[in-house]
């Protein structure tokens, strides 16, 4: 019983951990959002946090420490939803058009996050070179796997470079997503979706398949991200 109790005991710990480096990281993000990565102090975040500085240091060591574990709360909550999804998704075109909807449905809705991801953690070599950009990896490798299985299929062109049409997908997306933040146009940028599938089928499908081409699969009407 003792044993038990113990282990209860460290699991609620853990639990209370986890949430304590949520809320850092929440707290964090706002501030970062509004006053850039540069300006913001550790205080800052603490104050927004609703802690002590030295509560803040028993979970982290720096802001930047705090700035990479951000992807981790958010991105892997999408990769695992996309992974989810995927299960039920059979054809490899509509699984391409699913993760573009994901990617922009997931920017969208957390303007935050995607202000800072895009805007401040896309070019720190820092960052890249993190333990929490695997997480970023892990995300794009869904395009990966979506190409390779329309290839096998005979659906996909197969001497395109998988990462190419990774690179691809990502760059339509991101430029949209970094227009939007920046100057605020255009208004919705999930409304997109359609239009950046049928840029990226173009590219990739085959030659027998582009006559009387039929983008759609199936019609997935999907929410794939939440606030």
């Amino acid at each position: 019983m003792k044993k038990k109790s113990n282990g209860q005991s460290v699991k609620k710990n853990k639990k209370l951990n986890i949430e304590k480096m949520s809320n850092i990281m929440e707290g964090a993000l706002k501030v970062f959002g509004k006053n850039g990565v540069d300006e913001t102090t550790i205080s800052a975040i603490s104050k927004a946090a609703n802690i002590s500085d030295a509560t803040l240091y028993e979970y982290f060591s720096s802001k930047e420490e705090i700035l990479f574990s951000i992807p981790q709360l958010y991105t892997q909550r999408e990769v695992d939803r996309l992974k989810e999804i995927a299960r039920y998704v059979h054809c490899p075109k509509e699984k391409i058009r699913v993760i573009i909807q994901g990617y922009l449905e997931f920017y969208e809705n957390n303007r935050l996050y995607t202000s800072v991801a895009l805007l401040s953690l896309k070019g720190n070599r820092n960052f890249i070179k993190s333990d929490a950009y695997r997480i970023i990896r892990e995300a794009s490798r869904t395009i990966i796997d979506a190409y390779k299985e329309g290839v096998q299929k005979g659906v996909f062109r197969e001497e395109i470079d998988p990462y190419l049409v990774r690179n691809m997908v990502l760059g339509f997306i991101e430029h949209l997503t970094i227009q939007w933040l920046l100057v605020g146009r255009p208004k919705s940028i999930s409304a997109y979706r359609d239009q950046i599938f049928d840029m990226v089928l173009r590219a990739i499908i085959k030659e027998s398949e582009k006559d009387g081409l039929d983008l759609k699969c199936q019609t997935l009407n999907i929410t794939i991200s939440k606030e």
